[in-house]
């Protein structure tokens, strides 16, 4: 049987040969002229390569790797440290059992003590997804902080409200496998909260990628470790259902830069039916074109995002107004988030300013 190499060319021998091992250095094949490389550019990320051999060599061959591509890499760092955001919220997460049932041990000030909070946890019970009931439909009356009874539905915009219901069903599901046929399982909160964070860590992998594409048209991809190395990640990954409309607004502005607007406002759309802010996209959108003189692409988008908002928002509306209607109500008479510049400005003006606490954190009367 004949070696297949000593039946090639002499000049196919050497073309192949060149795409296992670089060979002599050539400028045609080297670091691509408009790769931007970190370790020469960025003064952190050049002090950071030290610890693994030094700044990238000005010879080496960039942009040619088959496997550990920068996108791989960084998805890779993604997972890693949405690993370490699950392993924050691990000790909320643990179980004790009263009067022979397994229930979620909180005692102890435990998510504060451990820094474990998340928003997943409580939302099971106080909007009644561990009664199996369907969110928006479902009424219920919780007690205001002055002791009256109020009427109560789903809090959260149509998507992420929808999300949690299908994350209950298959938590509720996973129990009733359990229940049939033993295979392991844990109370339902916790297998709820896991359904979502699963979800959650999905979305935030899109995200990454999405903005990955988008840094700097393909020069720049490492601009996207910043994202997903950031320690936010490990602390609010699965604290509560950002990610998802995070993922909209990332994959909608990859779609818009290239060049296709209509698509990016339905995406954009869907993630303001998750969460409010992927609308002001649109408004940046709108100066940005203004100023190029190119309205009908944004005229396109905006009107295909309202498209898409009205697709998820009007079969709940129609069917259920009022439950609709509370994440509108909630949101016009909460106050401000203790953690935010907001509540720093109305803690100076007595609570005039943007409502929420007065002097000393002591609340303002409960408004309705």
């Amino acid at each position: 049987m004949t070696d297949s190499a000593e039946t090639e060319p002499a000049g196919e021998q050497d073309d192949d040969r060149l795409h296992v091992s670089p060979g002599r250095f050539d400028p045609a094949t080297a670091i691509e002229p408009d790769r931007d490389v970190p370790s020469h550019t960025d003064a952190v990320a050049r002090d950071f390569s030290t610890a693994l051999g030094g700044p990238v060599g000005k010879h080496a061959l960039l942009g040619f790797q088959r496997f550990f591509t920068p996108l791989r890499l960084i998805l890779l760092v993604a997972v890693l440290f949405l690993a370490l955001g699950w392993t924050t919220k691990a000790g909320c997460l643990q179980q004790k059992s009263e009067d022979g049932q397994l229930v979620l041990d909180w005692s102890g000030n435990r998510p504060y003590a451990a820094m474990c909070y998340s928003d997943t946890v409580p939302l099971y019970g106080a909007e009644r997804l561990s009664e199996g009931l369907l969110p928006y439909q479902t009424q219920f009356f919780d007690t205001d902080p002055t002791g009256a009874s109020q009427e109560r539905y789903m809090e959260y915009p149509v998507l992420t409200g929808m999300y949690q219901y299908a994350a209950m069903k298959v938590a509720k599901a996973w129990t009733v496998l359990h229940e049939r046929y033993g295979v392991p399982a844990a109370i339902e909160v916790v297998l709820f909260f896991t359904v979502v964070a699963v979800g959650l860590a999905l979305f935030w992998l899109i995200a990454v990628w999405a903005t990955t594409r988008l840094s700097g048209a393909g020069r720049r991809p490492w601009d996207a470790m910043l994202m997903a190395a950031s320690p936010l990640v490990i602390a609010h990954a699965f604290t509560n259902f950002d990610a998802i409309a995070v993922a909209a607004t990332a994959v909608g502005m990859l779609l818009w830069a290239r060049g296709r607007p209509a698509w990016a406002g339905v995406i954009l759309g869907l993630g303001t039916a998750a969460k409010l802010y992927p609308a002001f996209v649109l408004v940046v959108l709108f100066f940005l074109c203004l100023r190029a003189g190119k309205l009908r692409p944004w005229f396109t988008a905006a009107l295909m995002s309202v498209a898409a908002w009205l697709a998820v928002n009007l079969p709940v509306a129609a069917l259920w107004p009022r439950g609709w209607w509370e994440f509108f109500h909630r949101n016009s008479i909460r106050a401000v988030d203790m953690d935010s510049i907001y509540a720093v400005i109305s803690s100076f003006t007595g609570g005039w300013v943007f409502g929420g606490q007065g002097p000393r954190g002591v609340p303002r009367p409960w408004r309705t």
